[in-house]
């Protein structure tokens, strides 16, 4: 058996960023809070927690505090509320999502309706909206596409969105527009681990995708790598059983951008103890990396 680990797996720049911000808070011995969870991985939002880093569901519930956003981001109007209510705003927000507001409210300012791909849900994505109008919308990959205003519009992808999905999406809406604007929002991180998932995948008899059950790239990532070969997604070790793994030839793992390396590191060191090897790994950089020079 050999088991092997996609390039660019773990926590992404934005959320290494996010994190390091709420932890530097947590040193003045004050309580931190953070509107929403900081990173979709229920087991490091505990360990956050444990910390004195605790989520809030809501601005309204937020006075006179220290409050981090979010790497996903937070909606204008929520943004407004804790301004309001005299918090102190530390914001995590990732650069690649900053971004995506500026546009839509740069294109809003413009005259043009916005058309952002996404998962209507997804906080990314309702925070990115608010910064539109009543007339901004929002698709998910494969729906059909809502009516729109008139023949000029603006695209905006959610930033953990596949290209593939982008340009299936631009495909559609072409012939019918006078002019359409495009903008690649999806980050280079986000392309980067698809592209290393999907090729280790196109390798492996099994894939493992390691991350939260919440994590929409991590959810992503499974079901890029469900086209190529059998894949499961796990939050933890725990999940991993021995009839999953025993028999491989070559199995892969992959992980979402708010996996922690000690998870990607405990689900390697059960799947090598599976198969009867004891050589432990203690980091992630002893977990071979797939080279990529077959794909």
């Amino acid at each position: 058996m050999t088991v092997s680990l996609a390039r660019h797996s773990g926590f992404c720049f934005g959320v290494r960023r996010a994190i390091q911000l709420a932890l530097d808070a947590a040193q003045g011995g004050q309580e931190i809070f953070t509107l929403g969870e900081l990173i979709h991985n229920p087991q490091y939002v505990q360990q956050m927690a444990d910390l004195g880093i605790k989520v809030v569901p809501s601005a309204a519930d937020i006075h006179d505090s220290i409050v981090v956003i979010r790497s996903h981001g937070i909606t204008k109007s929520e943004l407004q509320q804790l301004t309001d209510n005299g918090n102190t705003i530390i914001d995590a927000t990732c650069p690649y999502v900053s971004r995506t507001h500026d546009l839509v409210r740069e294109a809003v300012t413009s005259g043009i309706q916005v058309l952002i791909l996404g998962d209507p849900k997804h906080p990314e994505v309702i925070g990115m909206h608010s910064y539109g109008d009543q007339d901004t919308l929002v698709v998910a990959p494969g729906d059909e596409i809502p009516k729109l205003r008139d023949n000029r519009l603006c695209v905006i992808s959610q930033t953990t969105q596949t290209i593939e999905n982008l340009n299936d999406l631009v495909s559609k809406l072409l012939p019918d527009l006078l002019e359409l604007r495009v903008f690649n929002t999806i980050c280079l991180a986000t392309s980067q681990r698809q592209q290393a998932s999907a090729c280790l995948a196109k390798n492996s008899d099994l894939m493992v995708v390691i991350g939260g059950r919440h994590s929409s790239n991590t959810r992503m990532l499974a079901r890029l790598c469900a086209q190529y070969t059998e894949t499961i997604h796990v939050e933890t070790e725990a999940e991993l059983k021995a009839e999953d793994v025993m028999g491989r030839q070559n199995i892969g793992l992959a992980a979402g951008a708010s996996t922690p390396e000690e998870t990607i590191v405990s689900v390697y060191n059960k799947i090598i103890k599976i198969n009867g090897e004891l050589d432990a790994v203690t980091r992630i950089s002893e977990i071979p990396l797939f080279k990529e020079e077959s794909c």
